[in-house]
C-alpha cells in the first residue's frame, strides 16, 4: 500500500504582495508619465519660452519618463524584497516549529527559487524524511506554501496482517 500524502497550508500570498518581476509595468509608467509631462509642457510653454521648442519638449518628456520608470522599478523591487524577507521569516518559523532543526530553514533566495521554479524542498523530522515544502497556485493568483507530509513506511501493514492472523488463530 502506498504511503498517504497530506497537504498542510503553511502560508499564502497574492500577486499584489510579490510578483517576481518588479519592472512589469515599466512600459505603462513610461508612456503615462511621458504623456502627462507633455501636457504639462504644453501648459507651461505659455510662461517659459524655451519650452516652445519641440526638441526641448521631447527631451524633457523623455527625461521625466525615464526618471519615473527608474523610481517605479526601484520602489517596487524594494517593496517586493521587503515582503519576501518577512515572508521567509514566517515560513522559517513554521519550518523550525515542524522540524525542530534550525539548519532546515530557508534562505530568501532559496524560497524565491522555490516560488519561481516550483519543485520542493525535502525536510526531516528528527532525521526521518517525510515532509516536502512546495508552492502551489498560479503566478497571477494566490499562491500557497504547503507542507506535503508523507507518513513513513514502517511496515505496519504487514504487522497488521500478522496481528489479524494471530487473533484469528487464537479465537
Amino acid at each position: 500500500m502506498a504511503a498517504k500524502r497530506t497537504k498542510h497550508l503553511l502560508a499564502k500570498f497574492g500577486s499584489s504582495d510579490w510578483s517576481g518581476s518588479p519592472g512589469k509595468e515599466a512600459g505603462n509608467v513610461f508612456l503615462g508619465s511621458g504623456f502627462l509631462t507633455f501636457l504639462a509642457c504644453l501648459l507651461l510653454m505659455i510662461f517659459i519660452e524655451p519650452l516652445r521648442n519641440v526638441f526641448v519638449i521631447i527631451g524633457v518628456c523623455t527625461l521625466v519618463a525615464i526618471f519615473s520608470v527608474v523610481a517605479s522599478v526601484v520602489s517596487s523591487a524594494k517593496r517586493e524584497k521587503a515582503f519576501l524577507t518577512g515572508f521567509t521569516g514566517r515560513v522559517n518559523e513554521m519550518v523550525l516549529e515542524i522540524t525542530g532543526d534550525p539548519n532546515a530553514q530557508l534562505s530568501v533566495g532559496k524560497l524565491q527559487d522555490l516560488i519561481e521554479d516550483g519543485g520542493g524542498v525535502p525536510l526531516t523530522i528528527n532525521g526521518v524524511p517525510g515532509i516536502e515544502l512546495t508552492v502551489d497556485g498560479e503566478r497571477l493568483r494566490e499562491r500557497r506554501v504547503m507542507a506535503d507530509v508523507t507518513a513513513p513506511d514502517y511496515g505496519l501493514n504487514s504487522f497488521d496482517v500478522l496481528l489479524k492472523a494471530e487473533q484469528g488463530r487464537s479465537a
